[in-house]
C-alpha cells in the first residue's frame, strides 16, 4: 500500500452510530444505560443539559449539566441542541456538538432521552437506533415511581399520565425491551447494541 493510499484509508474511518435509549420516566431506562456503557467501550453517552435542580448525588457534567433557564435559552437561540424538550416546566436537551465529536472518533453516540426527545432524534437521523424500555406492567411503574420519593404525589400522577400514553407509541421505536429483571434488560439492551455496531 502507497503512501497515498494509506492517507485514503486514513480518512474513510468508520464513524460511529447514534443509539438512543428511551421510555416512561421510572422505567430504569438510566440505570440501564449506565450498566450498558460500562461493558461497551465503543459507547460514549452526551450528558444531557437540563434547567432542573440536581438530586442528591448527582454531578454536573456527569449525570447532567445543569444550566439556568437563561442559559439553555441562550443555546436554544444558537439552534445548538440536537433535541431539546420541556418536561415539567423544565428544560432538556443535547447537545449537537458533544453527538458530532464522538460520531466523528469512530465511537457510536448513546442518548438517555424522553419519549419525545428521542422521537425527535429519529426524525432528524432515520439511522438512529431506538429502543424503547418498558415497565413489565403499569402498575410496577406507579410502585417504581413511589419508592423513588423523589417527586410530590401530583407529580408522580402527572408523570403516569404521560407514561400511559408514552406506553401506548412503543411499537414506533426499533426495538423494547421489557424491565422485568434488571439483570436480563441489561444483557438484552447490551446484544441489541452489538447486533446493530456490527451492521
Amino acid at each position: 500500500m502507497d503512501a497515498l493510499s494509506a492517507k485514503k484509508k486514513q480518512h474513510k474511518k468508520k464513524k460511529g452510530k447514534l443509539f438512543v435509549i428511551t421510555g416512561s420516566s421510572g422505567v430504569g431506562k438510566t440505570t440501564i444505560a449506565r450498566s450498558v456503557l460500562a461493558k461497551l467501550r465503543i459507547l460514549k453517552r452526551v450528558v444531557t443539559c437540563t434547567t432542573r435542580p440536581s438530586r442528591a448525588g448527582e454531578k454536573n457534567g456527569v449525570d447532567y449539566r445543569f444550566f439556568s433557564k437563561s442559559g439553555f435559552q441562550e443555546l436554544l437561540k444558537k439552534n445548538a441542541f440536537l433535541e431539546h424538550a420541556v418536561v415539567y416546566e423544565n428544560y432538556y436537551g443535547s447537545l449537537k456538538k458533544d453527538a458530532d465529536k464522538i460520531i466523528n472518533s469512530g465511537k457510536s453516540v448513546l442518548f438517555v432521552v424522553d419519549v419525545q426527545g428521542a422521537k425527535t432524534i429519529k426524525e432528524k437521523f432515520p439511522s438512529a437506533v431506538t429502543i424503547f424500555i418498558k415497565p413489565p406492567a403499569f402498575e410496577a411503574l406507579r410502585k417504581r415511581l413511589e419508592n423513588r420519593s423523589k417527586d410530590s404525589k401530583e407529580i408522580i400522577e402527572g408523570r403516569l399520565r404521560i407514561a400511559e400514553e408514552e406506553l401506548s407509541r412503543a411499537d414506533e421505536f426499533d426495538y423494547s425491551v421489557v424491565n422485568d429483571d434488571l439483570n436480563e434488560a441489561i444483557s438484552e439492551t447490551k446484544r441489541i447494541i452489538e447486533n446493530e455496531a456490527k451492521k
